[in-house]
């Protein structure tokens, strides 16, 4: 039971800090340097953004992705280090 409950905190934790840091992400855009303006239109070619609609629903993918991978790094950095910090003494 501990440890289902483990795994589900830290599911509810990757989805509530991915839309919490998206969301600050796009609010905030000006914090952060622009995405290269080749890259950006690239990603809108191959999204095939034909409107400003679509273009925000790339902007929110985006920000999504970004936040995700962003929440995952720290998390897996986070665990990596209580592992070794809570490592038992060699023998």
């Amino acid at each position: 039971m501990k440890r289902a409950l483990i795994r589900l905190s830290l599911i509810i934790w990757i989805l509530a800090g991915t839309v919490v840091l998206a969301r600050f992400l796009i609010l905030h855009h000006d914090l952060f340097p622009p995405f290269p303006e080749t890259w950006a239109i690239w990603l809108i070619n191959l999204y095939g953004s034909r409107n400003g609609e679509e273009l925000a629903d790339l902007e929110i993918l985006v920000a999504l992705g970004l936040a995700l991978s962003a929440i995952l790094t720290v998390t897996t950095l986070g665990w990596l280090v209580w592992r070794h910090v809570h490592r038992p003494a060699p023998a």
